[in-house]
C-alpha cells in the first residue's frame, strides 16, 4: 500500500520584500501589482514583519532577484522611493502539503500515464470515488488528499466495491477515510433529502431530469411513483400541491422518505408503500373502494427497524389513510412514473 509522506511536497522559494511602514502597505501594493508582486494562489504578498509590529513586509516577485531593485522598470523604482525609504529584506516561502491542489500532490505520487482520479461524486459529506483495478494499490492515498482538500466539506470518502447484486440497486462501498457515517442530507431544489448512503439509492445526476419532470405538474395532480427512491420526484411534487403515491421496494428507502416528507412539510401530501412495483400497479388500477384497511396493514415510522420491513408488505405512511389502499380519488389518467435507467417514464 502507497503511503503519504507530506514533506515531500515542500518547496521553499528564496524570494526578496519591502520593508514598509504598514499604513503604505496599501499605496505600495497598489503601485507594484503589474507584475511586481508575489502572484500565487491563496499567498498573501503583504504579511507582518516579524520585527515589529510597525512596519510590513511586501512580498516582491519570483522574478525580482536583485537587492538593488535594478530589475524593476526606473518609474516604478522612482515612484516608490518617493513613496517612503526603500529597506530590501531576504524572505523565505515554503509552501507544503496543505498549499497544493489534490490534482497536483496525486500526479506526483501516482505512476505517469495514469488518469488522476482527483474528481467525485459528492452526497452531501460523503465523497464517492469510483477506483480503476490499476489503481486500487493507491486507493488508501488517493482517499486521504482528497479529504485532507476538502475537509470540513467533505468528511467521509468512500469506495465502490464489486458490482451491484441485490435487488435494491445499492452499491457496497468501503470507508477509505474519514469518519464512519454514511447518513447524509442533501439540497435540491428547495427540499431537503436524508439518506443513508450505504443504505438506499441516489444518483446525483438526476437532478435535471427530476426538475424537468415536475415542471410539468401543476397542483393538484396525482402522481403514481413506482420505484420512488427516497423521495427526489415525491417530494418536490408535494411541495407544489401535487398528491403522491410513492412506492419502493427497499423498506429504508421508505423510512427515509417518510423522514424527508416530514422535513418538508409534505406528510399531508404523500403516501409510502414498500411493495414490489408489480403489485403496487395491480393495486393502483384496482377500483377504488372495493379494499379495505385489512388489505392494506399501516405502517408508521415507529414500525421501521434497521431489519427493514418484510419485502412486498403494503404498508402506507400517511396518516390520513381512510381504509382503501388509495385514500383520494385517483383520475382517469394519474401521472404514473417509472425510472428505466437513465430515462423516465410518463404515462
Amino acid at each position: 500500500m502507497e503511503k503519504l509522506d507530506e514533506s515531500k511536497f515542500e518547496q521553499r522559494l528564496e524570494l526578496l520584500a519591502l520593508r514598509i511602514p504598514r499604513e503604505l502597505a496599501s499605496a505600495v501594493t497598489r503601485l507594484l501589482r503589474s507584475g511586481y508582486l508575489l502572484d500565487k494562489p491563496r499567498v498573501k504578498p503583504v504579511v507582518e514583519d516579524p520585527e515589529g509590529d510597525k512596519n510590513r513586509l511586501v512580498i516582491l516577485s519570483e522574478r525580482i532577484q536583485k537587492p538593488d531593485l535594478s530589475d524593476m522598470s526606473q518609474q516604478a523604482l522612482d515612484s516608490l522611493k518617493q513613496l517612503c525609504n526603500v529597506e530590501v529584506v531576504p524572505y523565505t516561502l515554503t509552501l507544503g502539503y496543505s498549499y497544493w491542489s489534490a490534482d497536483h500532490i496525486l500526479k506526483r505520487i501516482l505512476p505517469a500515464g495514469v488518469e488522476v482520479p482527483s474528481s467525485f461524486e459528492t452526497i452531501g459529506h460523503v465523497a464517492h470515488l469510483n477506483i480503476s483495478d490499476d489503481l486500487l494499490a493507491y486507493k488508501d492515498v488517493i482517499a486521504k488528499v482528497i479529504y485532507d482538500k476538502n475537509y470540513p466539506r467533505i468528511q467521509t470518502v468512500v469506495n465502490k466495491v464489486g458490482t451491484i447484486t441485490n435487488e435494491f440497486r445499492v452499491p457496497k462501498f468501503e470507508i477509505l477515510a474519514g469518519k464512519n457515517d454514511m447518513v447524509t442530507e442533501i439540497k435540491q431544489y428547495g427540499a431537503t433529502f436524508r439518506l443513508d448512503y450505504g443504505l438506499v439509492y441516489w444518483n446525483s445526476r438526476l437532478e435535471h431530469e427530476h426538475i424537468r419532470l415536475v415542471s410539468l405538474f401543476k397542483k393538484g395532480d396525482v402522481i403514481c411513483d413506482m420505484f420512488a427512491g427516497i423521495g427526489p420526484f415525491s417530494i418536490p411534487s408535494a411541495q407544489k400541491g401535487c398528491v403522491v403515491y410513492a412506492n419502493d421496494l427497499n423498506p429504508d428507502s421508505v423510512h427515509y422518505l417518510r423522514t424527508n416528507a416530514k422535513i418538508n412539510k409534505v406528510e399531508d401530501y404523500i403516501f409510502a408503500y414498500n411493495m414490489d412495483a408489480r403489485v403496487f400497479m395491480q393495486k393502483l388500477m384496482t377500483v377504488p373502494g372495493l379494499e379495505t384497511r385489512s388489505d392494506s396493514q399501516v405502517a408508521t415510522d415507529e414500525s421501521y427497524s434497521k431489519e427493514g420491513v418484510p419485502p412486498n408488505e403494503i404498508s402506507s405512511s400517511n396518516g390520513n389513510h381512510n381504509g382503501a389502499f388509495f385514500s383520494y380519488e385517483i383520475p382517469i389518467h394519474p401521472w404514473i412514473l417509472s425510472v428505466c435507467g437513465p430515462h423516465t417514464l410518463t404515462v
